[in-house]
């Protein structure tokens, strides 16, 4: 979504296009300065001290998105106490964090220490020097890192430093409302309707097919309105990345690493092909079989109502399931299951330019969003101190109470995070931890799961893939229409960047991954 600035600043496609350029190798005197200047005060190694003292008089100002802010609230008085240092927290909405922090970083300002953000734009912002190698700090100071997953771990990388300190492991599961599956009611009027057994679905068909069917009787039996899904459709939210998931199912071709977004050989945009408009068709379809607001739902307005109310169905991160063990907020605690996402029996072949046929279900876990990393900005006056604070927030135990809490937008990442016994007993009593945490899990570990879209920029790619999806959804485009025009900006977001090193970090970065 185009940003129109006046007066002296630069626009951020015109700024996007110039530092292309020296991504590419082409030299740009102002630019480079400026990477330069934005590199300079984090030079050389850094010593970390301990102690109630340590940052006394410092403030590490923390820039992180409006889903995540619990994630490090939570924390934010332990770790002043025990450093003396004072952290000031800069909530961004969501819909907005990708283009605030790229104003921050491109203005060149010391406006923060610690940015919280997607795991998919670490290669944009560590080739523009806007943030700075945390790999000696890793090495000296890191404990902890062999527990981290390797989907996780890869995501911190670029080129062969990390930049990041992991802080959630992101991966789309399915929700599934099991007294609507196992209602008896249910079970005979879609034996009765569709000739076959109730089933929770396999393929993203039989998804929209039980969406529509559970939407307008009281299958939940208390009187209140009932339907068979709710997702987040809310435009500049996460319902890109919902989205994404579902095309993941048809457009992620087993036989063909990385084709599920470019063509790896000639970085010509997928997300046009059939197999992403059978997907915006279905997430069209769904319009129906939810309430008529779902269109205005963010990711936390989907979450609340999901675990408050009667929908049969639902696609999210980890997020419902630990907001549906808080009985203050849900009815639905011991009614939940939890599965991987869907998939399909007929799946697009990039190659061949052809719907492959299947005889069993084709299956892509999708990670979007690529989970919540925290850099220290290369700004920074104070990198010790944004070390110190970003690793506090990974601590073995911090990382176990983040994933476990609900409203943190913290999802397992960690080995130990795998293990229900630690999530029943204590301040922490789920109910059904042994399915959630193997949903979750197999998905990481599925041949063909998908990472999120890695190569530099991403955020650009993700704002026209949002347009695209919410032209359809209102009616403006036809599936067809909407993501033949994504895939024109697609192109164009490409050649400002510069196609030649697009081309190589998406092949590196997305297909061998």
């Amino acid at each position: 979504m185009t940003r129109h600035i006046s007066g002296p600043e630069l626009s951020r496609r015109r700024f996007f296009g110039t530092a292309a350029l020296v991504g590419g190798g082409l030299a740009v005197p102002g630019l480079l300065a400026a990477c330069g200047d934005a590199a300079g005060p984090a030079a050389g190694p850094v010593e970390v001290p301990t102690g109630p003292d340590a940052f006394k008089g410092v403030t590490v100002r923390v820039a992180v998105g409006s889903f995540m802010s619990t994630g490090v609230k939570i924390f934010k008085d332990q770790w002043e106490a025990q450093t003396g240092g004072r952290v000031e927290i800069v909530e961004i909405p969501f819909g907005d964090l990708y283009s605030k922090l790229f104003q921050a970083f491109s203005s060149r300002t010391d406006a923060y220490d610690v940015v919280i953000y997607a795991g998919g734009w670490v290669s944009g912002f560590a080739k523009a020097k806007f943030i700075r190698s945390l790999e000696d700090l890793h090495k000296r100071y890191t404990t902890n890192w062999d527990s981290v997953l390797p989907t996780a771990q890869k995501l911190t990388y670029f080129g062969d430093e990390r930049y990041t300190v992991p802080l959630d492991g992101d991966v789309i599961i399915m929700y599934h409302r099991k007294d609507a599956f196992e209602n008896p009611v249910a079970k005979q009027r879609f034996r009765a309707e569709k000739g076959r057994e109730l089933t929770v679905p396999e393929t993203w068909a039989e998804y929209v097919e039980c969406a529509k069917f559970f939407t307008g009787w009281d299958w939940a039996g208390n009187g209140k309105p009932c339907y068979g899904v709710l997702e987040a459709l809310k435009p500049k939210d996460v319902g890109a990345y919902i989205f994404a998931a579902h095309a993941a199912g048809y457009a992620a071709h087993p036989d063909h690493k990385g084709r599920l977004f470019f063509d790896p050989e000639t970085m010509e945009p997928e997300v046009g092909n059939p197999g992403w408009v059978q997907a915006l068709s279905d997430w069209v379809a769904l319009k129906s079989a939810g309430p008529s607001q779902m269109v205005t739902y963010g990711g936390g307005d989907q979450r609340g109502n999901f675990v408050a109310g009667n929908y049969a169905l639902a696609i999210d991160w980890p997020d419902i399931g630990v907001l549906a063990q808080d009985k203050s907020q849900s009815i639905v605690q011991d009614k939940i299951g939890y599965s991987i996402i869907p998939g399909s029996k007929r799946v697009w072949n990039p190659a061949g330019r052809t719907w492959d046929e299947r005889a069993e279900v084709s299956r892509a876990p999708y990670m979007g969003w690529s989970g919540w990393h925290a850099s220290v900005t290369a700004t920074t006056k104070n990198p010790a101190a944004a070390w110190s604070l970003a690793s506090f927030l990974d601590t073995t135990e911090n990382a176990l109470k983040a994933v476990t809490t609900p409203g943190t937008a913290r999802g397992p990442y960690r080995t130990d995070h795998f293990e229900p016994g630690k999530w029943t007993g204590g301040e922490v009593n789920f109910v059904g931890a042994d399915e959630y945490l193997k949903a979750q899990l197999d998905s990481f570990r599925h041949p063909n799961v998908q990472f999120d879209l890695r190569i530099p920029e991403a955020g650009r790619y993700t704002e026209a893939l949002d347009t695209a999806a919410q032209l359809a959804l209102s009616g403006q485009r036809t599936p067809e229409q909407a993501l033949k025009q994504c895939a024109d900006e697609w192109k164009s977001i490409t050649d400002q960047i510069g196609k030649d090193s697009q081309h190589e970090l998406y092949r590196k970065l997305q297909t061998e991954a």
